[in-house]
Order: structure tokens, then C-alpha cells, then sequence
């Protein structure tokens, strides 16, 4: 006869297999369903060999180990610091040698640097190199390290930044090209520059200097645009005023011309006429107003020449 206890110990064991085999089921279930999300790249592994890259969407595979998925994001930028607390608050480590540069002309300054890349190939990052993140860290700081050296404290400070990311850039991309690392860089940016805190003071002076220097020059160029068009205004005005006399004087030589030849044309026709229409217009010219007498020498009579009537005539 079977006791109670066996009973109960039965169906406690069946109720502990049923549990289990709920367990192993969930588990099954929810490894082998994974998604890949917009962006990103499913680098499936089977055996620990590479058998499928997936797209974005819900996926099935075989639990582990037979199969395993490395979800890898394609299109999020990564950002690398240097001379950088922390990414949050941007405050430098004064203790982070990495920022301080040699230049070319033996200075010394401190730089802060954001590089921003992104995965280009999620089969080399993964098995090509170990921690390529950390080679892409080495390389920075190598490739940095080597473009200050061929610059100066001056044109860093100054406005040789933008040469000097492109240096940089340039020379990453080349260290790196041998590695495979599945990496592309995005952007090379230097966000500050300054002399260490010895020889700031020094590098203040001087580039209050230059400050003041731009100040008088932008002052000067003001100056000139408010006093060139003033005087190109008067040029242009007496260039008018001396064309305008031209014309005047052009204008009253052919109106003396064409009376001269005029009164040439009454000359030829009637000399003593045009003699005293002549005189008596002299006449009035140097005495206007006047009351003009005319003197007859041959009969000793003195006449009052009617300048109006003359003029009539003309």
C-alpha cells in the first residue's frame, strides 16, 4: 500500500521537473529570439565562427553555445577625450599628461582634443584586433604628439588650429590603415588651446598686444571707408564741375566763332557800318549806360547815337 508521503513525494519531484522544464523552455525561447534594432548590425556567430550579419528586426537562433549574436550600433558617433576630467563637465585634469604638448619651437601647452569616430566594419572591430578602441586611443595621442611638433606655440594659440586638425586627422587615418580595425574617423576637433600655467602671463601680454593691434587696425580701416567715399564724392564732384566748364567754355568759343563770323560777313559787305556797330558796342561795354556822342570832325557837329535803335538792328 502506497503511504500518503510517497504520494507527496512524487508529485513534489513531478512538480520540480515541470518547473525546471518551464525554465529551460523560457530560457530556449528568450535566447533564441533577439532584434536588431535601426542603425545597428547583427554579427551572428555559430560554434564561435561567423555565419550571417542581420538586419534590423526581430530574429531566431539556436540558444547558446551553439549560437550567439553580437548587436553592434553602425551609425552612433563615439567620442575619444583628451585632456578631458570627464565627458560631462569638460573640466581638465591637471594631473593628464596626455593634453600637454612640445611644439616645434620647444613650447609647451595643454590641448584639449574630441575625436569623434563610428564602426565601418563590424567583422574587423569584433576579430580582427583586440581592443581596437584602445590602438585608435594610442594613435590619437601619437598622431597629436607629432603634428604640435611641427607647429608652433603661436600659430597653435592663434589661427593655426584648423591646420592643425587636419594634421592630426590626416595622420590618424594613416596609422590606423594598417590595423584593420573596422573604424572610420568622423571629425578631428581641438576645442582649447593654452600655455601652461608658467609661462601664461607671458602669452597674455603678448596677445593682449596683438589685441589691441587688430583694435587700431579695424580702427583705421573704419576710418578709411568713412573718409575714402567722402573723398571720392569730391572728386567725382569737381571732375562735374571741371567737364560742366569744359562744355561752357567749348560752347561760348563757337558762339564767339560763329558772331566773329557774323559780323565778318557784314564787315565784307559794309565796312564803316560795321566799324561803328563795333565801336559803339565796345563802347558800351566799357561804359555801360552812358549816353554815347559821337563827334562829326568833318562838320564840326555833335550827334547822340541811338544805342537801342543799333542794338535793334543787330
Amino acid at each position: 500500500m502506497i503511504k500518503f508521503s510517497e504520494i507527496y513525494k512524487m508529485f513534489s519531484y513531478t512538480k520540480l521537473l515541470a518547473i525546471l522544464l518551464i525554465i529551460m523552455i523560457t530560457f530556449f525561447i528568450f535566447s533564441s529570439i533577439y532584434t536588431v534594432k535601426e542603425g545597428e548590425v547583427g554579427v551572428l556567430r555559430t560554434f564561435g565562427r561567423v555565419t550571417d550579419f542581420t538586419k534590423p528586426g526581430l530574429h531566431l537562433k539556436f540558444p547558446y553555445p551553439v549560437q550567439d549574436i553580437d548587436v553592434m550600433n553602425v551609425s552612433r558617433s563615439n567620442l575619444i577625450e583628451v585632456g578631458f576630467k570627464d565627458a560631462q563637465n569638460a573640466k581638465r585634469n591637471s594631473q593628464n599628461h596626455e593634453s600637454q604638448l612640445v611644439t616645434g619651437d620647444d613650447g609647451i601647452i595643454l590641448v584639449d582634443l574630441l575625436v569623434e569616430w563610428r564602426i565601418s566594419d563590424p567583422y574587423a572591430y569584433l576579430f580582427k584586433v583586440k581592443d581596437p578602441e584602445s590602438i585608435l586611443k594610442n594613435s590619437i595621442l601619437s598622431s597629436l604628439q607629432s603634428a604640435a611638433s611641427k607647429s608652433t606655440v603661436d600659430s597653435i594659440l592663434s589661427d593655426g588650429k584648423t591646420i592643425l586638425q587636419n594634421d592630426i586627422k590626416k595622420d590618424i587615418e594613416k596609422n590606423i590603415s594598417g590595423y584593420n580595425l573596422g573604424i572610420e574617423l568622423l571629425s578631428v576637433k581641438i576645442l582649447d588651446a593654452k600655455p601652461t600655467e608658467e609661462i601664461k602671463p607671458a602669452f597674455d601680454a603678448v596677445f593682449d598686444a596683438i589685441e589691441q593691434k587688430n583694435i587700431l587696425i579695424n580702427k583705421a580701416e573704419e576710418y578709411r571707408n568713412q573718409k575714402v567715399p567722402a573723398a571720392e564724392g569730391e572728386a567725382n564732384k569737381m571732375i562735374k564741375e571741371a567737364e560742366a566748364y569744359k562744355e561752357e567754355r567749348i560752347n561760348k568759343a563757337k558762339a564767339e566763332t560763329d558772331s566773329f563770323n557774323s559780323i565778318y560777313k557784314e564787315y565784307k559787305i559794309s565796312k564803316e557800318v560795321t566799324k561803328s556797330r563795333m565801336l559803339i558796342e565796345a563802347l558800351e561795354e566799357i561804359l555801360p549806360g552812358a549816353n554815347i556822342y559821337i563827334m562829326d570832325t568833318k562838320n564840326g557837329t555833335l550827334n547822340n547815337i541811338p544805342t537801342e535803335e543799333i542794338k535793334g538792328e543787330k
